[in-house]
């Protein structure tokens, strides 16, 4: 795409890929990995790195000839993997530690590739006060911390989805500056403690999330901001005891010419396409919803994001809570409605070998709002173990572990929210076996014995021309040896890992708000943590 270029100027547009329609796998097939987002490191006394992001991936099938963007370096921890609180390497490095620092930040471009993917990672720094280094961007370096924490290093803007008017909010994040979208890659704000710091660290344009600071024994904490969905960016460092917050969700964005359409879009906001009777816009992050031309009802489905999986015997992660309308009124019209589409919860993350294992449940999914429709409630995490292996509550609940229950989900009577239902209760688990998470289509399933559960159904819809599911529950993980983990909700929910597998659950598939599934590894492993849960969508759509 021509015209990309760093904050510096200098051009980061890569030679063309040729892609032919005999290219592939011969039949002009390719493939397309979306890459995941890396968990928050964990406080407290476990105090461990932020994960790194995964590679996203474009070309022919199960070889190394195409393109891989690489994710981003996991933010340093005072008990490093690597090193005494460096950060860890990536397509942009993470942040050092700010706790007897200096420590360094992660290498970025790491592994090397011309031109640049992204920046090295700023150093944190200990004088008066422990400041965290911020991640690194696409478009710039992470700030080194000095006086106050370091802001995320900057993005860059790629117009492949579209013009780049502010009236455009399809693909990316928003740049505050100038009001255009379609910014991707920025860096995590440096988190700081003990007391809140004059000039709090922002996360970098292009959807890096924001540094936390203050300190629970002086009665206050900020907690760190999530990268926002979709856009690759970097999570913002955690505070003293307190977790860092995940990244964004990586993006492959294809584009080709085709013929042209007679349609006309009656309102701005999200990815817009047409089929034969109707226009629609599907947003996978958040954005505005402005409609230009009067319409009287809209068609829309809203759906919150999924629960990450829990470790040791994890239940899988509940789904996010899913509304939906056939036709309902939007007034006013012409009106601008803002939606915030819910990012997926962290996955529970394993200490490295040796260690204090971290016993903590996977993370809640984000709420979904759209103006239009009520709140969607986030999954419940999945429970982990120890010191509470109970399912978290949410739009479905995510699953029990270690003979505890399920999280209750949002529906007509629920402890957790009495309300129209959005989802389904997560399943019980047993002594050696995790329940799986709750779908918005049915409840996730108990564990028997040594058995999980599966993860609950999703609901299939047809809102965009083509029938897909969306929030179906994560699978429950299990810890008996040689008996494996469950599967996920129609396909879309993560699979749970089952001892002695070391790798972690099954993240979620992206976009449909599904829980990540339950991992089965020991604590102690270093590979081993909950699957991550999906991000949410909004997609509305109306009469052409």
């Amino acid at each position: 795409m021509p015209g990309v270029q760093t904050t510096g100027g200098t051009p980061l547009t890569a030679a063309a890929f040729p892609a032919p329609a005999t290219g592939g796998n011969g039949s002009g097939v390719y493939t397309v990995t979306v890459g995941g987002a890396g968990g928050g490191g964990f406080g407290a006394s476990s105090r461990t790195d932020g994960q790194n992001g995964t590679d996203s991936y474009f070309g022919p099938p199960s070889t190394p000839n195409g393109i891989t963007a690489s994710g981003g370096g996991g933010g340093g921890a005072e008990s490093s993997t690597n090193g005494p609180g460096a950060g860890l390497p990536g397509g942009s490095g993470g942040g050092g530690n700010g706790y007897n620092g200096p420590r360094a930040g992660g290498t970025g471009n790491s592994p090397p590739f011309s031109p640049i993917q992204g920046h090295d990672g700023g150093n944190g720094k200990e004088s008066g006060g422990r400041y965290g280094g911020a991640g690194g961007g696409a478009g710039s370096a992470g700030v080194e911390s000095g006086s106050d924490w370091g802001n995320g290093g900057d993005g860059v803007q790629v117009a492949i989805a579209g013009p780049t008017a502010t009236t455009f909010t399809g693909v990316g994040a928003k740049n505050p500056a100038n009001n255009q979208y379609q910014y991707f890659a920025g860096g995590g704000g440096g988190g700081y403690n003990p007391d809140p710091p004059s000039n709090p660290s922002q996360g970098g344009v292009g959807g890096g999330g924001a540094g936390g600071n203050g300190d629970p024994s002086s009665g206050g904490v900020v907690q760190a901001v999530q990268g926002q969905g979709t856009t690759g960016g970097g999570g913002g460092g955690g505070t003293n005891n307190n977790h860092g917050a995940a990244g964004g969700s990586g993006i492959v964005v294809v584009r080709y010419q085709i013929g042209e359409l007679e349609a006309t879009a009656k309102a701005t906001g999200g990815a817009i396409s047409f089929t034969d009777t109707k226009t629609v816009h599907v947003f996978e992050n958040s954005g505005e919803f402005k409609i230009t031309s009067p319409i009287a009802n809209v068609e829309i489905l809203s759906v919150a994001g999924g629960g990450g999986g829990g470790m040791h015997n994890g239940g899988g992660g509940g789904a996010g809570g899913l509304l939906y309308s056939a036709s309902t009124p939007v007034n006013p019209s012409p009106g601008t409605y803002t939606i915030t589409v819910g990012a997926g919860g962290g996955g529970s993350a394993s200490a490295t070998a040796g260690t204090h294992p971290p016993y903590v449940p996977g993370q809640n999914g984000g709420n979904t709002t759209t103006g239009i429709l009520d709140l969607c409630y986030g999954g419940g995490g999945g429970g982990g173990n120890q010191p509470d292996p109970t399912g978290a509550g949410g739009g479905s609940g995510g699953g029990g572990s270690d003979g505890r229950n399920g999280g209750q989900g949002a529906y007509p009577g629920s402890p957790f929210q009495n309300i129209p239902r959005q989802g389904y209760q997560g399943g019980n688990g047993q002594p050696s076996a995790a329940g799986g998470g709750g779908g918005a289509g049915g409840a996730g399933a108990n564990a028997s014995g040594t058995t999980a559960g599966v993860g609950g159904i999703g609901l299939p819809y047809s809102i965009t021309g083509t029938a897909k599911f969306y929030a179906g529950g994560g699978g429950g993980g299990d810890r008996q040896g040689g008996v494996g983990g469950a599967a996920g909700g129609s396909g879309i929910g993560g699979h749970g890992k089952g001892q002695p597998s070391v790798v972690r659950g099954g993240d979620a598939v992206f976009a449909t708000g599904s829980g990540g599934g339950g991992g089965g590894a020991q604590p102690g492993t270093a590979s081993g943590g909950g699957g991550h849960g999906s991000s949410g969508v909004v997609i509305i759509a109306y009469p052409s």
